[in-house]
């Protein structure tokens, strides 16, 4: 299989931390072990949070931004939202760590949800997202 880690995007896997591929139909989702909160690495098929669900893919999709693909876990409100999401918002737990699940988005506050993104606003789209939650970047401090 090509292609990295969903979380991280390093390409490479270790003895300590290997990169566990989907055994989804369609699905393309690699994540190192210590990336996705795998305890134990399966010695036969694995499948990833979503695939496992069996959930209709129309309606698997992040909470904190707009894609559907990549590496999802369940959320606190039976939702989803990707694990390298929930490490660049700075209000989202992780219930259990090791785990990395459920994702908790409880603290997240509304206002994330209303700002604009600074490369959609740059590039001259001023409307905000249809979904997700604006995280703090480089280029721009929160108003």
């Amino acid at each position: 299989m090509v292609g990295g880690c969903c979380v991280c995007s390093d390409e490479q896997g270790w003895n300590e931390n290997p990169l566990v591929y989907c055994d989804g139909q369609g699905c393309t989702v690699a994540v190192h072990q210590a990336c996705y909160g795998i305890v134990t690495v399966p010695t036969g098929p694995w499948f990833c949070r979503k695939c496992e669900s069996q959930e209709r893919a129309a309606r698997v999709r992040c909470e904190l931004c707009p894609s559907k693909d990549g590496a999802l876990k369940r959320t606190d409100n039976n939702g989803w939202a990707h694990v390298v999401c929930a490490l660049y918002i700075p209000e989202v737990r992780f219930g259990n760590v090791a785990t990395m699940e459920p994702i908790i988005l409880a603290l997240v506050p509304t206002e994330r949800y209303n700002k604009i993104c600074y490369l959609c606003e740059q590039s001259g789209k001023e409307s905000k997202a249809a979904s997700g939650a604006c995280m703090q970047c480089k280029d721009r401090k929160s108003v």
